[in-house]
């Protein structure tokens, strides 16, 4: 955690009862952040294809939107149903290893009750998972990181365990005032031995916080992923991140994994699923390994494109930071080794 985290949590602390100088706390949030902002722009690149499927919606980076995010079109929420991510046999609960939270990509850690909350999307990378479910309507953030991380590297936006944030995982709840006057509500508690916690949610009261850490399972473990799987990176690479949208299941769902080496460079490869064609798919101008593909070089203001033509009700492609990005070569390699489940609607077969 930053000094400029530790700040803002203790404004908020102090301020429980009050309004909080979000101008000022925004000011020094975009000095200090360019740096952090520049290791997220391939993911917010990546993940505004997310928004183009899954609605209308402004993303701020990997699970940073800004309030009022996707929302699925008219018509589907009524047939949304609860995704349940497929639980990994033999992989360990946060609450039996809590030193595993965050550091696997292809797992995640944050379960939930049957019958209680849904999800709606999940993020696992840096030693830290977060999730947005909803409760009643209402959509709640819950972080998750070890002791570990916290004494080491630190986790975003959750308070140190040293210094005079250390008390502050006692499960009191914080309000704050949030953009347009909306009270937002925060509370940070120790679900088990070694497990740190965090939530917030933006509304009338603080309900649902409590509704979020009673509903919080940490027995198992859940594949990240879903129906996607990178088989063939570049020497020196790994799996960094992983994120999922699953709020519009079955009608529409999207899985973004990063790959990057230790220099920072990397790619984001992304599946996007739609029972009902909501894009057409580009003709194809290259072919990659026998399969037909599409290359834009000016997919966004910060990232080119190369996509696989040849999944139904699906795009598949890789996104390329313009500045510190993978070579085409390199993308090209990391997308033909994804492999992807046959049946994308039926997350048993998974």
């Amino acid at each position: 955690m930053t000094d400029l985290d530790e700040r803002i949590v203790l404004t908020l602390r102090e301020h429980a009862e009050g309004p909080v100088d979000g101008g000022r706390l925004l000011v020094g949030a975009v000095r200090r952040g360019r740096t952090r902002v520049r290791r997220r722009r391939v993911a917010t690149g990546c993940t505004l294809g997310v928004v183009a499927l899954l609605g209308a919606g402004v993303v701020a980076g990997s699970m940073g939107r800004l309030p009022g995010g996707p929302t699925a079109p008219p018509g589907w929420a009524e047939t949304s149903v609860p995704f349940l991510p497929p639980p990994v046999d033999g992989a360990a609960g946060a609450a039996a290893r809590p030193d595993e939270i965050g550091m696997d990509p292809s797992l995640l850690h944050i379960g939930l009750a049957p019958g209680g909350p849904r999800y709606l999307e999940w993020f696992v990378g840096g030693g830290k998972e977060t999730a947005k479910i909803d409760i009643g309507g209402r959509t709640v953030t819950v972080e998750l990181t070890s002791a570990d991380v916290l004494r080491s590297i630190g986790a975003w936006n959750m308070p140190s365990l040293e210094g005079p944030t250390a008390n502050l995982y006692d499960g009191s709840v914080v309000r704050a005032v949030g953009p347009d006057g909306v009270p937002i509500w925060r509370r940070y508690w120790q679900p088990a031995p070694g497990v740190y916690a965090g939530a917030s949610v933006p509304g009338p009261d603080e309900g649902p916080l409590h509704e979020a850490a009673a509903a919080l399972r940490l027995d198992r473990a859940y594949e990240c992923a879903g129906p996607v799987r990178l088989t063939d990176l570049p020497p020196g690479t790994e799996t960094a991140t992983c994120s999922s949208y699953v709020g519009a299941f079955p009608a529409a769902y999207a899985v973004v994994l990063r790959v990057s080496d230790d220099q920072g460079r990397g790619v984001s490869v992304e599946l996007q699923y739609a029972s009902t064609t909501l894009m057409a798919k580009a003709s194809a101008n290259r072919t990659i390994g026998g399969r037909p593909a599409y290359f834009d070089p000016s997919y966004s203001p910060i990232a080119a494109r190369l996509e696989l033509l040849d999944i139904p009700q699906a795009q598949l492609f890789a996104a390329l930071d313009h500045e510190q990005s993978f070579s085409e070569a390199e993308a090209t390699r990391v997308l033909l080794g994804v492999r992807v489940a046959e049946h994308l609607d039926r997350p048993d077969t998974w």
